[in-house]
This record gives structure tokens, sequence and C-alpha cells, in this order.
């Protein structure tokens, strides 16, 4: 009961907060491709439009870095075992990560919210460029962090002292896995938010408000979509010829949907081969929704039930990186480091009661936080921008 209450723990905490980094992640690429199209023709439409995305941007930046402590503090609470363990390795990636990546990103954030229009166009510029640097860094060190649970390298697991101690940073650092990982979830991301940009866009295109600015927000996103949904098959595949080497098991799993771990049981296997078709399935319909969209964009345009319809869609992307999420994660068990430490191993002897009232408290708290997000999010994105530029 333990270990299955500790799991259940970490994965809503770590779903909750998967909800807001894919988005920024994808956001913050957005806004930047607005603000240097003004940088480059002083159109008063493009920074708008990098003003508007750039609001709804920071304020899922700053509900991520909450559910973000929260997912740290768990590590502490019911996986001290794994992190007394880990500690070598996850040392050098997660410091490089707050040191560096985090406080570049949140400084210049905290310029961009507060500073944007006391600034230069060039400087503006740059404080996004930073942002942008600082998102794809943190990004890339936490991946690395979990590319070596998923494929341990440039370390040696100590035995008899239950631990792993750091060997080579270059290993590390270049794993495949966490190559493989970073882009595929960068693609994963860029599409999600390109389906939130086309919803918002077509929402204020209906209303008539700015038209003319947000259909050019609105035809980025369709050409997004359709080209992240035909690379992320690709880069897809090549991460199954990966772990057709480094975790054969998984892919087992994937195909067959059995595993050779008696650790594991007959419904995980199956549970993971389900996540897996279903984000193929969702896979192959993005691609067809993307060429439907960038063919047929001006008929979208024009037809408020069309636009309508793309904000059903909205949902879908999510659950697709979630399945992905628990094809990668549950793929792997019974191991949290593979073939190194289990997952059993990892957890804190804890009372069970405790985690109970942890897990109580963490919903009700994320019950908080999501309305919250939905609030200023709904306000911000009704609001628009002030001014007609159309």
């Amino acid at each position: 009961m333990l270990e299955v209450l500790s799991r259940l723990q970490f994965a809503l905490t770590v779903a909750f907060h998967f909800i807001f980094v894919p988005f920024t992640i994808g956001l913050i690429i957005f806004v930047l491709i607005f603000e240097h199209r003004y940088y480059k023709t002083d159109d008063q439409k493009f920074k708008k439009l990098s003003e508007f995305f750039g609001n709804i941007f920071i304020i899922n930046y700053a509900f991520g870095i909450v559910t973000g402590i929260v997912m740290t503090v768990q590590f502490g609470t019911n996986w001290s075992e794994y992190v007394r363990a880990m500690g070598d390795v996850f040392g050098s990636p997660l410091v490089i990560e707050a040191l560096l990546a985090f406080f570049l990103e949140a400084t210049f954030a905290g310029i961009w919210a507060f500073r944007r229009n006391k600034i230069s166009k060039t400087f503006r510029l740059i404080t996004l460029w930073m942002i942008f640097i600082g998102v794809m860094l943190s990004a890339l060190w936490i991946i690395t962090a979990n590319g070596f649970m998923q494929n341990p390298v440039g370390a040696t697991w100590l035995v008899d002292e239950g631990k792993v101690i750091f060997d080579n940073f270059g290993n590390l650092f270049f794993n495949p896995y966490a190559w493989y990982m970073f882009t595929h979830n960068h693609l994963a991301s860029i599409m999600l938010t390109s389906f939130i940009v086309l919803a918002i866009s077509m929402y204020h295109i209906q209303k008539k408000h700015n038209a003319d600015a947000f259909k050019i927000s609105a035809k980025i996103a369709a050409w997004v979509i359709l080209i992240t949904a035909v690379l992320m098959p690709i880069t897809g595949n090549l991460y199954m010829n990966l772990i057709a080497v480094v975790q054969p098991d998984k892919l087992n799993m994937i195909q067959n949907g059995v595993s050779v771990s008696q650790d594991v049981g007959e419904i995980l296997p199956i549970y993971v081969r389900g996540a897996f078709l279903v984000m193929v399935g969702l896979g192959t319909f993005f691609i067809l929704f993307g060429l439907y969209v960038v063919i047929y964009f001006e008929r979208i345009y024009t037809s408020n039930t069309l636009k309508k319809i793309m904000y059903a869609f909205i949902p879908l992307p999510y659950i697709a990186i979630m399945t992905g999420w628990m094809v990668a994660e549950m793929g792997r068990q019974p191991w949290i480091i593979y073939n190194m430490m289990k997952v059993s191993e990892g957890i804190s002897q804890v009372p069970v009661a405790q985690v109970w009232f942890s897990i109580i408290l963490l919903i009700s708290f994320y019950v908080l936080l999501f309305f919250m997000d939905y609030y200023l999010s709904i306000k911000t994105i009704r609001k628009g921008f002030d001014g007609d530029l159309s």
C-alpha cells in the first residue's frame, strides 16, 4: 500500500505540473516569433500579439514554478531512499538547472512582465531570447536527469552501498535517451501550444476583435501543428529504435502488451500498450487535422461552427502527452533507475496515514491552483488587447 500511494502521489504531482510545462515551452517560442517580427517590421500587430501571448505565458509560468516546487519537495518526503542513491548524479544537472537556467529565465521573465514598455525594442527582443534560452536549458537538464533513470550512463552502481557514483559528465550529458526525449517532448510541447494559440486566435476572430492580427497568429499556429505533427512520428520511430537496445522489455510491452519481468504483473503492460495506441492514434489525427486546417484555413476563418470545433480539440494534445509520459515511465517498471534500483527500494518508510494526508492536501491545493490559473488565463484571453488594429 505504501508503494502504491507514493507512486500515486508522484503521478498526481508530475501530471499537474505538466499541465503548465509543455504549454510554456511552446508559448515562449510563439511570443519570440511575434516579437522578432515586431523588431523587424515595427508593425504594431506583432507587438500586440507578443504582449498578449506574453501575458498568458507569465501567468502559466508562475503556476508552473509553484507546482514544480511541490514536486521537488516530495522527493525528500516520499522518495528519500531514491534521493540518497541518486544524489551524486542528480546533483550536477539539477544544480545547473537551478543556478543557470531557472535564474536566467526568471530574471528576464520579471523584466518582461514589469518593464517591457520601458525598455528599447532591442532589449525587449534580448529579454525574450534570454527567457527562451532559460526555458530550453531548464528542460534540457531535467530531461538529462530523467534520461539517466531510463538509461544510466556516466555513473557506477555500488551494490554494497546502494548508491550511484558519478563517473563521467560527458556521458551523462550526451546520453542518447535524453536527447531523443528532449526533441520528442519539445515537438509535442510546441504542437500542444499551437492548438491553444489557434483556438485563442479563432475565438477573437469570431468576436471580430483585431481579426487581422489574430489571423496572423492562427495561420502560424496551423502551419506549426502540421509541421510538428509530421515530425513527431519520425522522432518517435528513432526513439523506438533506441529503446529496442537499452530497454527491450519496454518495447515488448509496447508491441505485445506483456513483460518478461515477474515484478510487473499482467495489467501494467496492457496499460502501456493501450497508452501507446492512444498516443499513436492521436498522432495520426494531428497530421490529418494539420493538413485540414492549412488547406481549408479560409473556410474555418469564415465559419463560426468550425471555429468552435477548434476549442474542443484543446484537450487532445494534452491526452497525447500524458499517454506518452505513461509509456515512458510505466514502461520501465519495476525500475526507478533502470537495471539498478527498483521502485520499491526507493520509497520513504513513512506511515501510510501520512501519505494519505499529503495526497488529500495536494489534491486540495492543486484544485485551488487550477481554478486560479483558469480564472486568470481565461480573463486575460477574453480581454485580448486594447485598441483596434484591424
